[in-house]
């Protein structure tokens, strides 16, 4: 069905105004109310959150009353004690000034008895009240004291009919019962009448019996007044709720309280459904959450919802606090009017103007539309009479619309194009030399082109309406072509043969094509029709000519026949020559490519003529640069000489050379080795054309090589070095306890020998040498990697700066530069071992520079591969990397490799012990880095120290200063050497303190089984014969785990003492000490 435009436009432009204004009037106030009302969503949100957030830093506090409450269990305050009352009550009141939130503190006792400190303004602002509850005798006495803001006492009362009892409170028995530190749900405080929470847990004697329960009061008030001066809307309001319908906080304080009837006069806080606020009531009803004393309502995530009064519509939410511990609810309610109202007043003034708008607009547009309809409608008259071929019918359009305008104007040029169209069509009809003809499908001729009497004898008259078979040759031919046509549609160059009017055969080629009607069915045949008789005469003359030409041919192909088939059959045999070859050149060349060594090819005078790729990159050149050079261009003058004599040698004898090693230079003048192997190169004739060969780069595997052996040389060093540690640890050992003897029996001289007298010097002199004896046998034990006393994070700069301003204070002669990395990374380390380290080391460069010279220290952090951590025999990772260099006069490789040997020295006898190096070598393997040096004759040494980095920080101690103050306790001395247990015997004693005396370790544990009440420490040596120091401490832990211990040995603290001392012992001190080493041992341990 077809439609008018007049209509359509009409009825559409009406449509358009008054469909889109309903539509934009709807949508906007739809979308207006629902981006209001999630908004108002959004701020309850807010609202919630910024409740929730204040509530939660308020009620923060609470968690701080937790931590109090936990401390005051734990602590010594928490007690009953007559003469401590005083200080509990100090305690609590220091309390309640740190924390201004908490109403009270108080402690209650399984007796009854019950002692509480809490805010009380009665008596004066910023006033407390302290009540406590005895039970003496059977009998009960009460006593109040009120305190001003400067804690004096004001007032003083006594109660003797209190009826208070704090083990009947809830707080107490939830605490006891469930032995940990709990909290009740909000109450109303019986004193300040103000919503609050207690906090309460239990604290136990060490034999697990109850001690009493300590309980913090807190006021949540503060929370209401939060609530009260929110801003939500114009009516809207918050308030908390307790999961078991406790209102905790309203705006209006005074409504919390309710007063049960069935309950006296005491106040409780209101339920919701007890609330004096009816908004509040239906707000909670509409979340459809129900509860009763037994079973709390719950509440898992936020929730909206909306109820009605008095007329209006109210939206609420209701938002559970996140922490577990707070089972709070927060409620927000706001009046929908608060936010659309507005909107629905706007409404009706809203579809006023539409409709004033829209019947302006439909004017308006009904006026447009005529100003379309009208030319519209004359160009479609026009277009009907150019159906009707009409081409003069004329239809005056004049219209003020550009593009209608611009329409009809191609319209009447479209008229004025189809009248010329039509007589240039007619021109060409007229004129054309072809054949033109329309035929149906019986045959007969509707149309012929006037063409036709200037190609046959026939006129056009004469054709018209007549049937196309008479003129064909061949009549079957038109059925054929008719056939052709209904299968492809159309023909082209089709030719057929019919009779001119005098009967001459014509030759023709026809183009036509099938037209069909609307429905699809053939209709008539339309095309153009050519003679071609002359085409057809020279066609025949070409044929004749080629039957001619194929003759000849013939009698040449039989001879080229015999002549090709042997040609082909050598090209075969060619090709499979090829092929082979082109394969084993393949083969070849994937070889030599694929390879590792570089392959080459050179002519008699030594420039490369063929090369792999492996060889240019061993050589670091390009093929190009390769191509041509001469071998020996890149080779030392000795190796190239070398190769030379070679290559005359294969040239004269013929043999191959299996391996030669030259010294080569790549193009980036780095060394490397390569070894060689070449043979002669002969043409067919036998004749020597040049040398071919291939080339290995073995520089790794021969520094691998001296690598290995270098590591198989300090691997014995370290075998060796490690057997003459045992045997230097001992001597340390017993000669450590040899001068133990001798220092114990100074010590006790010098404190009766007059200070200045000749036999003070004597005695002095005496300890001087016990002295260097005991560094010699620190210098042994650092060597037998016992050296670590005290290993603590430590700063190697301040260390290494230290040693140096002390070496070079007394060596001014050697120079010393400095070059410390920033940021040192910390290292555990035993301070003193290392200064010995490098004070060993200063000395020996100093040794190799009497003349003067210059010292090079300089730190830095280093990270070591597993590569370089396995052969040094240390764990991969961070170390701090210490260089020692000297300008001295350095050392050969046989000298460095015995460096670190034992007595080996190369001074004159009587200047040097061959232990300096020796000690710094054990001392820096025990602490799990490695020492190395390297120098050549003439110039210098270097000696560098890697030692394990630590991620703990360096902690700054403070030396003290101890006292010879007499002690009182009782030691039992444990020794199996006599002159020791002499002279330290002396030595307590003179300290004040009483001494029993044990030679051996069976007898010490039978004196300590005897004497264990009175025994106040035990000095235990830990190399015993009958029972070594270790099973002795095990035996004495057994009678008494809190024993104390101090090991005393001869050995470091490694080994035993350090296994020892992680069982639990107490202290180790090494001998020889002093008095006053001694005395500062024993008070760290015993106090005082």
């Amino acid at each position: 069905m077809k439609v008018s435009i007049r209509w359509v436009l009409i009825l559409g432009s009406l449509a358009m105004i008054w469909v889109t204004q309903v539509i934009t009037i709807s949508t906007s106030y739809v979308s207006s109310q629902r981006v209001l009302l999630t908004h108002a969503q959004d701020i309850m949100r807010n609202i919630a959150d910024l409740a929730m957030a204040q509530a939660e830093s308020h009620l923060i506090h609470a968690e701080s009353a937790a931590n109090l409450t936990k401390r005051l269990l734990t602590s010594n305050v928490v007690g009953r004690a007559q003469d401590r009352m005083t200080e509990l009550e100090r305690y609590f009141q220091d309390q309640l000034a740190v924390y201004p939130h908490f109403a009270g503190i108080y402690l209650g006792e399984p007796t009854g008895d019950f002692f509480d400190v809490r805010r009380d303004e009665t008596r004066g602002q910023g006033g407390t009240r302290t009540k406590i509850s005895l039970h003496a005798n059977g009998q009960k006495e009460t006593r109040l004291l009120w305190r001003d803001d400067t804690q004096q006492i004001v007032e003083r009362q006594v109660v003797h009919d209190d009826v208070y009892d704090p083990r009947k409170r809830p707080w107490y028995i939830k605490a006891m019962q469930e032995k940990r530190i709990v909290w009740t749900d909000p109450y109303i405080f019986f004193t300040s009448q103000k919503p609050g929470i207690t906090i309460a847990g239990p604290t136990y004697t060490d034999d697990g019996r109850l001690k009493g329960i300590v309980g913090v009061d807190i006021e949540i008030d503060e929370l209401s007044l939060f609530i009260s001066k929110l801003r939500i809307g114009k009516n809207g309001r918050a308030f908390m709720l307790n999961r078991n319908g406790d209102v905790v906080a309203f705006p209006d304080l005074a409504k919390l309280r309710y007063k049960d009837p069935a309950e006296g006069q005491t106040y409780r806080l209101a339920k919701i459904d007890e609330l004096d606020d009816v908004l509040s009531r239906k707000a909670f009803d509409a979340m459809g959450l129900q509860f009763d004393d037994d079973r709390p309502f719950t509440l898992e995530q936020p929730r909206f919802g909306r109820f009605d009064h008095a007329g209006q519509t109210y939206h609420t939410m209701f938002t559970p606090f996140t922490e577990h511990q707070w089972p709070w609810v927060i409620g927000v309610y706001v009046p929908e009017d608060d936010y659309i109202g507005v909107i629905k007043d706007n409404r009706r003034a809203n579809i006023i103007v539409t409709l004033i708008c829209s019947v302006a607009a439909t004017i308006f547009g009904l006026w447009l539309a005529r100003g379309i309809i009208r030319p519209v409608a004359g160009m479609a008259e026009e277009a009907q009479a150019i159906r009707r071929k009409d081409f003069h019918h004329q239809v005056p359009t004049d219209s003020i619309y550009r593009e209608i305008q611009a329409t009809a104007d191609s319209l009447s040029e479209l008229k004025a194009a189809l009248l010329r169209s039509k007589e240039k069509y007619r021109s060409i009809y007229d004129n054309i030399q072809d054949i033109y003809y329309e035929s149906d499908l019986a045959g007969t001729l509707l149309e012929v082109s006037p063409s036709v009497e200037k190609q046959t004898h026939y006129t056009r008259e004469e054709l018209l309406g007549e049937s196309v078979y008479r003129l064909y040759h061949d009549p079957s031919q038109r059925d054929a072509l008719l056939q052709v046509f209904y299968d492809q549609g159309q023909v082209s160059d089709y030719e057929l043969t019919i009779r001119d009017k005098d009967d001459t055969l014509l030759f023709c080629s026809i183009n036509a094509r099938l037209l069909r009607a609307a429905d699809g069915t053939p209709e008539r045949m339309v095309g153009s029709l050519r003679i071609i008789n002359d085409r057809k005469q020279a066609e025949q003359e070409l044929e004749t000519y080629r039957r001619k030409l194929e003759a000849l041919v013939d009698d040449r192909t039989a001879d080229l026949q015999a002549a090709n088939q042997k040609l082909l059959q050598e090209i075969e045999q060619r090709k499979d020559i090829e092929e082979a070859l082109r394969k084993s050149e393949g083969r070849y060349r994937t070889v030599l490519e694929d390879i590792e060594e570089g392959y080459f090819e050179c002519d008699l005078e030594g420039r490369l003529t063929f090369f792999n790729d492996p060889l240019c990159h061993i050589l670091g050149f390009h093929r190009a640069e390769l191509m041509g050079m001469d071998g020996r261009h890149f080779m030392s003058e000795a190796s190239a000489q070398k190769i030379s004599a070679q290559f005359k040698k294969i040239t004269a004898e013929g043999d191959a050379v299996k391996v030669t090693e030259l010294d080569v230079f790549r193009r980036d003048r780095a060394h490397r080795t390569m070894e060689i192997s070449a043979s002669l190169i002969l043409d067919r004739h036998g004749n020597p054309t040049g040398h071919r060969g291939l080339v290995r780069d073995v520089t790794e595997r021969l520094q691998a090589e001296r690598e290995r052996r270098r590591m198989e040389l300090k691997f014995q060093q370290v075998q060796r070095l490690k057997g003459l540690g045992t045997l230097a640890g001992g001597v340390a050992h017993d000669f450590n306890n040899l001068l133990m003897g001798i220092q114990g029996n100074v010590s006790v001289l010098l404190l009766d020998c007059p200070p200045g007298s000749e036999l003070d010097e004597h005695l002095q002199s005496i300890q001087q040498c016990v002295e260097s004896g005991a560094k010699l046998t620190q210098q042994l034990l650092g060597f037998a990697r016992g050296g670590k006393y005290v290993v603590e994070p430590t700063d190697l700069n301040s260390i290494i700066r230290s040693t140096s301003q002390l070496f070079g204070r007394t060596r001014k002669e050697i120079i010393i530069f400095e070059n410390y990395a920033d940021e040192i990374w910390a290292v555990n380390v035993d301070q003193k071992q290392i200064e010995q380290v490098l004070l060993n080391i200063y000395i020996n460069a100093w040794q190799a520079m009497q003349d003067g010279g210059e010292l090079y220290l300089r730190t830095e952090n280093v990270l070591l591969d597993s590569q370089r951590g396995k052969f040094f025999h240390v764990v991969p990772g961070k170390y701090v990397k210490i260089s020692i260099k000297d300008t001295g006069g350095g050392m050969d490789e046989a000298t460095m490799q015995r460096i670190f040997e034992p007595f080996f020295t190369t001074k004159e006898i009587g200047t040097g012990t061959g232990l300096g190096l020796a000690s710094a070598f054990g001392i820096i393997k025990s602490h799990n880095g490695f020492i190395d040096v390297q120098s050549r004759p003439g110039n210098g040494a270097t000696f560098t120290i890697y030692l394990p980095a630590t991620d703990e920080e360096v902690r700054v101690s403070e030396k003290k200063v101890v006292e010879l103050v007499p002690g009182t306790e009782t030691i039992l001395l444990v020794d199996d050497e006599h002159a020791i247990l002499d002279a330290c015997s002396s030595m307590l004693k003179r300290l004040g303190y009483d001494v029993i005396v044990a030679r051996g370790g069976k007898e010490a544990v039978d004196l300590y089984r005897q004497h264990q009440a009175q025994i106040d420490l035990v000095i235990l040596d830990i190399i015993m014969p009958d029972l070594s120091g270790g099973e002795v401490f095990d035996r004495l832990l057994d009678m008494n785990p809190r024993v104390k211990v101090l090991l005393s040995s001869g050995y470091s603290i490694e080994d035993q003492a350090a296994e020892i001392m992680r069982r639990g012992c107490d202290g180790f001190i090494q001998k020889p000490f002093q008095m006053e080493q001694l005395h500062r041992s024993i008070r760290e341990i015993v106090g005082g």
